[in-house]
């Protein structure tokens, strides 16, 4: 149907190879196309992509389901196929011995040459519009292949149009910039910059997953970056805008916030919850910093006021509440760990871990990610102070899940000596009785008996008697 631009020179992976075979025995071309064919061209190989889009030219989504549907060999199975839209369909291919995912197909039915050139345009930017066909021949219809070589990223609409008519290609550029590790190319950045007023058409809740994209990719710092020049950056997250050039304005030297917050993104775990947190977690120093008589720079507070500027970008760009939770209590006590020494008791421990709950791995995820110092001791000091944080961190909660702090039956003896019946409220008292024994005030392995007292002391106070 259309004639390749170049050939491929690598080998095909096996399931791929029979798929595109069985399609061809029944007449039905087919092609590889998007971020698989990039990597392939890019990496000579195509054996570790997990998901593999395919464009197949038939009649009818029915054509190509029969072909496919269940189809087996001595060592792999192609699982059903399902509708994924009109005219998609899914199928995984599974190792026949072990059932072992091997690949993901995601299959788009096509009619003809008109619909194959619409799908592509789909694709965003040309790296990623290229096709190739069972025989490793590379449909190239927007010179993809040259913005490849270029290592630059280039809108399939035009630039000048495509940010005017759709301002939230501002940020899927941004999005592509940030997975491939990529320059706009001239004409992007420079139309991106003369448009960028325009994502403020765009309502803030549709921006905010495509800027979450973005900092999950292997490169967002570079996507930030891009955002930050072309002025877009301002106008989505001012706060952060803020922090640009912020060490410039002090007479007293300090660090460059700007460059330590995208650090710090580049730093953290690819998880949703911790990157935003990386991106906004020193926000509020732009508003807390002083500087002492000493000529000392200090940001007192900021934790908190990263916080509270936190909550209007939340309700701003629509996080879901549950995320957005997340990311305030990260934003909140990220400094919490870092106040870690070794003088910490073993309660204190416990405290920390109670108090933080299941936010602690992501806390210590956060706090790892933090340390951008250049003095090589400052690091190998705090990287140390972590790492034996996080082993007695492991220690206690192998404690905790060897032995309970209060013996079997506590509950009962605590109901029987206060003539209270079953309800919520023997749970809270076996858990301060827990947290005081976490904390030192009483000693650990007495029976409940000994304990009684405390708790009776606890009920007076509550009671207010």
């Amino acid at each position: 149907m259309f004639t390749p631009n170049t050939t491929w020179k690598g080998t095909l992976p096996g399931d791929v190879r029979l798929l595109l075979h069985r399609l061809q025995q029944k007449g039905i071309t087919a092609y590889i196309v998007g971020p698989a064919v990039r990597d392939a061209l890019a990496q000579d190989e195509m054996e570790k992509v997990t998901r593999i889009d395919i464009f197949a030219m038939a009649r009818s989504v029915a054509d190509v389901e029969s072909v496919l549907d269940g189809a087996s060999t001595s060592t792999l199975f192609f699982g059903r196929t399902e509708r994924t839209r009109r005219n998609g369909l899914a199928l995984q291919v599974q190792a026949g011995d072990s059932g072992e995912l091997v690949r993901r197909f995601v299959i788009t039915v096509l009619a003809d040459a008109a619909d194959f050139k619409e799908e592509l345009m789909k694709r965003e930017v040309t790296v990623n519009a290229m096709a190739m066909d069972g025989e490793g021949g590379i449909v190239d219809l927007f010179d993809g292949q040259r913005d490849l070589a270029a290592r630059q990223i280039r809108t399939l609409i035009p630039t000048g149009r495509v940010f005017q008519q759709r301002p939230l290609f501002l940020v899927k550029v941004a999005k592509h910039i940030a997975y491939h590790g990529f320059e706009a190319s001239d004409d992007t950045e420079l139309n991106a910059a003369r448009f960028a007023h325009s994502i403020i058409d765009m309502p803030m809740e549709r921006v905010r997953p495509e800027l979450e994209r973005m900092l999950l990719n292997r490169h967002p710092d570079q996507g930030l970056d891009f955002l930050q020049r072309v002025g877009v950056l301002g106008m989505v997250l001012p706060e952060v805008q803020l922090m640009v050039g912020f060490d410039e304005t002090c007479q007293v030297h300090h660090k460059d916030l700007w460059a330590h917050t995208r650090q710090v993104v580049m730093q953290s775990k690819p998880l949703a919850a911790i990157r935003w947190a990386a991106l906004l977690h020193d926000i509020g120093k732009v508003w807390t910093r002083t500087v002492d008589e000493d000529m000392k720079v200090h940001f007192l507070r900021h934790e908190e006021m990263s916080a509270l500027l936190f909550r209007g970008i939340a309700a701003r760009l629509g996080f879901d509440g549950r995320l957005a939770e997340r990311v305030l209590y990260l934003i909140a006590n990220h400094s919490r760990v870092n106040m870690y020494s070794g003088e910490w008791t073993d309660s204190a421990v416990r405290r920390l871990m109670r108090d933080v709950g299941d936010r602690l791995d992501d806390l210590m995820q956060l706090s790892r990610a933090d340390i951008t110092s250049r003095q090589e001791h400052r690091v190998e000091h705090l990287t140390r102070q972590l790492d034996e944080l996080d082993t007695r961190i492991a220690e206690q909660r192998e404690e905790a899940n060897r032995k309970p702090l209060l013996p079997k039956g506590a509950g009962e003896i605590i109901m029987k000596h206060f003539g209270l019946p079953p309800s919520p409220v023997i749970g809270t008292l076996k858990q301060s009785l827990e947290a005081a024994i976490e904390d030192g005030r009483l000693p650990p392995d007495r029976p409940v008996e000994e304990y009684l007292g405390f708790l009776q002391e606890l009920i007076r106070n509550s009671s207010g008697r």
